[in-house]
């Protein structure tokens, strides 16, 4: 920070050795000859510094210092050598040059110096002068001023400063025009998806209610076919059912015919023991005699089947008495039976009671010690499933928690990211507009020809430029000649054309570009505006092209070496007049500060 110093008048020694003030005029302030320099041809101008300083005038000191004037401080080409050509340094303090340079340096930057003066406030009428009715010119200034929208408020870094400015977005008809036709494009084209996305579902529904029809049509005549498939096979089924019926009791029919015209056996005959025996036994040998005879047992023999059996009973009657063979009593018979009904029964009670003494051992009541330690082990079971449910429990919850937070987050974030109608509206080709907070009078234009540079982990951005400081020339130059070269052009897309695709550097007789290399920092610009910055720029190949060939022809400045120190007696007025002026600034500043 500057260092308010103690302001001391200017004295001379007499011959006799007293002082008395001098009578002398006080040094003029280098305000004042900054105000004279503007009236001057700009020609008459010299450029320091690589930092872009520019001189405001340049003067010799005489021959006796070993610096001249370069903009009200004093300067050398070459290092400056405070030992040798100092016969009584001041302190860089005392000397006040290092901090007038700085508050030089901070003004030629907020005057303007580095960018294109855009626009100008009106300067206000005090309360003492009566209020004019609004000229043109400061109604054309409100109207250029309307057309700016406040995009943010950050921090410039240029050279050794640090700037709190304020960019604006500058208005553009034909950005606007544009967008908006873009903006009734993508309606139109959205509205025609729509419309084509409706046709498509209709035609889907209509596709669908079809095949439902068809669906249900097929559906009802498998239904009808399932009917009449049901109906012609029960019918089938009855005629099948009446020609069996048919059948039998024709077979029926035929067999009580062929009986009435058979002799009935005598009783004995048919309940001849001795006969069935043989019959039994022949059967035991003969498995279709077996079979023929459960058939006939049933009554669902043929007439075939029973003159075949009849057969058997005549071979049977014949055959001898088998050995051992006597006929059975009918009440040993029925008491046999009896006992044998009995012997089953005592052979079941018997089985029942060998099948529940072969009863597994494992199927048995459990001891009482094994029934304790099951129960334990349930326990332990019961207690451990409870603690994993809790656990799943808990984890479920905290990822419940931690998505909501994420899900949180990220609408925020979405939220914080979304640009104004307008502001999309200029997401590229922006012209941006810069504003000094400490100097809000007039606003600048950050140069289209620069590249930027966006620095994602610092949220920094570094627009970087080749500033031309005789540019008004050159376009001037460029203007004449485009004019010329016109003339024997008929159509206005012609002399369009040329103009774009005119190089005036690459042509002889253009002056000189006189440039330095410049290189700003921002910071504190949310990044949601990233693409507006990044994009408000020519396209990196055009610049790169155009860097390069002012390299390539131009002359680069040198700049000077500042002499931070002063002799006490050789630069005493020099001295002085910085520290006034340094005073000067000081107190302008604290007024400032309490309005």
């Amino acid at each position: 920070m500057p260092v308010a110093l103690r302001s001391r008048v200017k004295t001379e020694v007499d011959g006799n050795g007293s002082s008395e003030p001098s009578n002398s005029p006080k040094p003029i302030s280098r305000r004042t000859k900054r105000r004279k320099r503007n009236s001057e041809d700009d020609q008459d101008d010299d450029f320091v510094g690589s930092d872009g300083n520019s001189a405001y005038y340049h003067s010799d000191v005489g021959n006796s210092r070993p610096f001249e004037m370069v903009g009200g401080l004093p300067s050398s080409s070459e290092i400056p050598q405070y030992n040798s050509a100092l016969a009584h340094p001041l302190s860089v303090k005392d000397s006040a040059v290092l901090y007038d340079s700085l508050v030089s340096s901070r003004k030629t930057w907020v005057r303007g110096e580095m960018f294109e003066l855009y626009f100008t406030k009106p300067v206000k009428t005090t309360k003492d002068v009566p209020v004019k009715p609004e000229t043109p010119a400061e109604a054309m200034s409100v109207q250029v001023r309307d057309k700016m929208q406040k995009m943010c408020d950050c921090t410039m870094f240029g050279g050794p400063h640090a700037f709190p400015v304020r960019l604006f977005i500058l208005k553009n008809e034909e950005m606007e025009k544009k967008w908006q036709e873009e903006q009734d494009m993508k309606k139109k084209e959205k509205e025609d998806k729509e419309k084509e996305e409706k046709e498509e579902r209709q035609k889907r529904v209509e596709m669908k209610k079809q095949q439902q029809l068809q669906k249900k049509q097929e559906k009802e005549r498998l239904i009808q076919l399932q009917k009449e498939n049901k109906v012609k096979g029960k019918m089938e089924l009855e005629a099948v059912k009446q020609k069996r019926k048919d059948e039998i009791r024709k077979s029926k029919e035929k067999l009580k015919r062929t009986q009435m015209n058979t002799p009935a056996p005598s009783s004995q005959s048919g309940t001849d023991p001795k006969m069935i025996t043989n019959l039994n036994l022949m059967a035991q040998r003969d498995p279709k005699l077996n079979a023929l005879m459960g058939i006939v047992a049933n009554g669902d023999a043929t007439l075939d089947q029973v003159e075949e059996f009849k057969k058997f009973i005549e071979i049977a009657k014949k055959m001898p008495t088998p050995p051992g063979w006597t006929p059975p009593l009918p009440r040993l018979t029925e008491q046999t039976r009896v006992q044998g009904q009995d012997s089953n029964v005592t052979n079941a009670g018997k089985a029942t009671q060998s099948e529940s003494s072969a009863v597994d051992p494992a199927d048995k009541k459990p001891t009482a010690h094994s029934g304790v330690k099951q129960v334990v082990q349930e326990k332990v079971e019961i207690a451990g499933a409870a603690v994993k449910a809790e656990r799943e429990i808990k984890q479920e919850m905290d990822a419940k928690a931690t998505r909501e937070i994420k899900e949180t987050m990220a609408k925020l974030d979405d939220k914080s990211m979304h640009l104004t109608t307008f502001q999309q509206k200029y997401s590229q080709g922006a012209q941006i507009v810069l504003e000094y907070l400490e100097f809000t009078t007039s606003r600048y234009l950050l140069p289209k020809n620069s590249i930027v540079e966006f620095l994602e982990d610092e949220e920094t951005f570094i627009v970087s430029w080749v500033m031309v400081h005789n540019a008004a020339d050159i376009r001037r130059h460029k203007s004449k000649r485009i004019r010329e070269l016109c003339k024997n052009l008929k159509t206005e897309d012609e002399k369009k054309k040329l103009a774009e695709d005119y190089d005036v550097l690459t042509e002889r007789g253009c002056p000189t570009p006189l440039y330095t290399p410049m290189t700003v920092k921002f910071t504190g610009i949310h990044r949601k505006f990233a693409g507006i910055l990044r994009n408000s720029v020519d396209p990196v190949e055009q610049v790169q092209k155009e860097m390069t060939a002012i390299l390539e022809i131009g002359t680069r400045l040198s700049g000077y070496n500042l002499w931070y120190q002063l002799d006490a007696y050789d630069d005493r007025d020099l001295a002085e007049r910085l520290r006034v002026e340094l005073n000067e600034h000081e107190q302008e500043s604290k007024g400032k500060k309490r309005n």
